[in-house]
């Protein structure tokens, strides 16, 4: 029987893991679990006052599917950590929330910690873990370790899709089989939360196996749970007997791009690269550490002296902040504009555009995306943003509704049930306005109260596409 790379404990016992800082972007940005993410959704049909008619329709983005495998790496050297470092770590005194400390090992050896472990010596870390590079594997032993995950999207690769995803690695030197294994968010393995790997389900030695989010509206993928990207997440693995096999808890945001262990099944937790299917690579910047690295715009509280104005993206004013993917958060910047955006539905992807002004506005070529516009957007990479046709004018205390499609006039992106960002911009890019709602916001009608720049968002409001909210 496989037993848990961390220790034979109650699974109420669940592992802290000493967290490293990591960043990522996607629509799963939520306050809540997300197993994947669809925009759009039925076609609408609407006037744009004093131009041509816009008629809508639907777009969705599908998602990723798949499980999979990849190549090996040697057997394991050294074992994760099980607990944070107590308070008085290093004071030779096994404290609670300590694994040891110093000579203090607990009365455990190495084949208490895995029963795979067949000798050798079991030591203590500097943080008061289990240091069992001196254990020694069993020569027939087969392991199964939760080796990487993500909580927003896999970018590239076999996997790439918007849904979560999770990865499990035999650093063993045997075959596991995981027939009737389970994997779940929830200790107590309910059906709605857990993914159980079919009969015949092995992992070779060395071998990668990729799970995907379940994705409700497609139903694709494999786990029927999300891997929530802000708050604190569990996962747990247990064999066909109920024994934990592996766990961990992680902190949602640091695993935005992805959270491995290095190296493959055996090390520590920290950010990473995405390599699903494949070895893990540390990453190359530690966002949300409060120290601005290469690629970062922004860490924490660091803004590296940088205002909503000085970004020259048409800010006058507003609040910059900073998000957990280390870009300038600038949903609190403000504009003088008078033209603004009014009212958004996402059952219809209907986007309406007001003119407070006392002048009739000509917006042509201006741009309409759902993508966030900010000091690292390349409209070249936004397939989905939209081009006002030459002509297109908003008369004074007028408005313009914009529905989803793909003829001029219309907009090719859908609004997300889930939440999502529209922003009003024109080239260099200047932002002329923007919005940013949460999950069903905009289910019923997401508008300003009154109508205009000075105007509060409003979720639930009555459907007034193209009059008065």
């Amino acid at each position: 029987m496989l037993t848990s790379l961390i220790s034979r404990r109650p699974l109420t016992l669940l592992v802290t893991l000493t967290l490293i800082a990591a960043c990522s972007s996607n629509s799963g940005d939520t306050d809540s679990d997300s197993a994947g993410s669809t925009a759009g959704t039925s076609p609408a049909t609407d006037a744009l006052t004093g131009t041509d008619a816009l008629t809508g329709t639907d777009t969705t983005v599908d998602a990723g599917t798949g499980t999979g495998t990849g190549s090996g790496t040697d057997a394991p050297t050294t074992a994760e950590p099980t607990t944070a470092p107590g308070v008085d770590c290093g004071n030779d005194v096994l404290d609670a929330g300590e694994d040891c400390d110093g000579s203090d090992l607990g009365g455990q050896a190495c084949a208490d910690v895995n029963p795979s472990y067949v000798g050798g010596s079991l030591a203590c870390a500097a943080d008061c873990t289990f240091d069992t590079s001196g254990c020694m594997l069993a020569p027939n032993a087969g392991l199964v370790a939760i080796n990487e995950l993500t909580s927003d999207e896999v970018l590239a690769g076999p996997f790439m899709g918007p849904n979560d995803a999770i990865e499990l690695y035999n650093p063993g030197q045997m075959p596991a089989d995981m027939s009737g294994w389970k994997l779940s968010d929830d200790e107590t393995f309910p059906v709605e939360k857990t993914y159980v790997f079919p009969a015949g389900s092995m992992l070779a030695p060395g071998e990668f196996k990729v799970l995907v989010a379940l994705d409700a509206n497609t139903m694709t993928g494999d786990f029927p749970f999300g891997i929530n990207n802000k708050d604190t997440e569990t996962l747990i693995l247990a064999d066909a007997n109920g024994d934990a096999v592996d766990s961990l808890m992680v902190e949602g945001s640091k695993a935005l791009v992805s959270y491995c262990r290095l190296p493959d099944g055996v090390g520590a937790w920290e950010q990473c690269e995405q390599t699903f299917g494949a070895a893990n690579k540390v990453a190359a910047t530690a966002c949300n550490n409060g120290k601005i690295e290469d690629a970062e715009s922004c860490d924490g509280a660091d803004l590296a002296g940088q205002t909503c104005a000085s970004l020259k993206l048409g800010f006058n004013g507003g609040e910059l902040g900073c998000t957990v993917k280390c870009n300038f958060d600038l949903d609190a910047c403000t504009t003088d504009s008078q033209l603004v955006l009014n009212e958004l539905e996402s059952v219809n992807d209907d986007i309406e555009i007001y003119n407070n002004g006392d002048a009739t506005v000509d917006i042509s070529g201006w741009f309409l995306t759902d993508e966030r516009v900010d000091e690292n957007y390349d409209a070249a990479l936004d397939d989905g943003e939209m081009k006002f046709p030459a002509g297109t004018t908003i008369g004074a205390k007028k408005f313009i509704v914009v529905s989803a499609g793909l003829a001029p006039g219309q907009h090719p992106f859908g609004l997300g049930s889930g939440g999502d960002t529209v922003t009003l911009f024109k080239a260099g890019p200047t932002i002329i306005d923007h919005v940013t709602y949460k999950t069903d916001e905009a289910a019923i009608s997401f508008c300003r109260k009154p109508n205009g720049p000075g105007g509060q968002w409003t979720a639930g409001c009555a459907p007034t596409m193209g009059a008065s909210n």
